[in-house]
């Protein structure tokens, strides 16, 4: 998981996720209050876009969420932003990423499965557990096979993914623990509001997270 860096405006701006509903807001901001123990000094909110205003290392930011654009943050000043300003941005973002990569993942059953045998007969060296109810598990010496990723939302899907390294291995399981948040996340639509359109972007993630190609 990464975040897009816009600089059009004069200003820089880091768009979180630009592709999402206000529960995100909401996730973001909790993030920002009990792991990063920051106050938001002003509250500006309206039908479609909330300016959260919040003190980062001297630099007067804003949290910001629209609901064609989604979660962002800039420096209040706009075009006035100096470069402290436009790199405290980048500093805050690039934490709440890392932060959000890791919300509600845990290791399962206390890592009392690290060095056991996994599913794929080969030894697990990593087993992350969502505690909404995922598990991310990672396997060295399949086999033939060097490295075995496995994967599922209970109740809902399971797949098995292959990799030749170490590091490919890591990517894929962070990006699958971004995805799996956005399953979650999706899930705090009540099922009354839960659109067509909803519903098209929950497959896609499933088919994602499953390695399910279409042409």
């Amino acid at each position: 998981m990464t975040f897009q860096i816009d600089k059009s405006k004069g200003w820089t701006e880091t768009i979180i996720d630009s592709d999402c509903e206000f529960y995100k807001f909401e996730k973001v901001a909790t993030i920002f209050k009990t792991e990063l123990n920051i106050v938001f000094t002003e509250q500006l909110n309206n039908f479609d876009s909330f300016y959260w205003d919040f003190l980062y290392n001297n630099s007067m930011l804003c949290l910001h969420y629209n609901i064609y654009l989604g979660v962002s943050i800039f420096p209040k000043s706009f075009q006035n932003a100096n470069q402290v300003d436009n790199d405290n941005v980048i500093k805050i973002a690039t934490t709440v990423i890392t932060l959000l990569e890791d919300f509600n993942w845990k290791p399962f059953d206390n890592k009392k499965s690290i060095g056991t045998k996994g599913s794929e007969g080969g030894t697990i060296l990593d087993d992350l557990e969502n505690i909404e109810g995922a598990r991310i598990t990672l396997e060295k010496d399949c086999g033939n096979i060097p490295f075995a990723v496995t994967l599922g939302i209970y109740g809902l899907m399971f797949h098995t993914h292959f990799d030749s390294t170490f590091e490919s291995a890591n990517l894929f399981i962070k990006n699958t623990k971004f995805k799996i948040n956005k399953v979650f996340e999706m899930y705090n639509l009540p099922e009354k509001e839960r659109t067509e359109l909803w519903q098209t972007k929950h497959d896609r993630l499933i088919e994602e997270l499953a390695e399910i190609t279409t042409d």
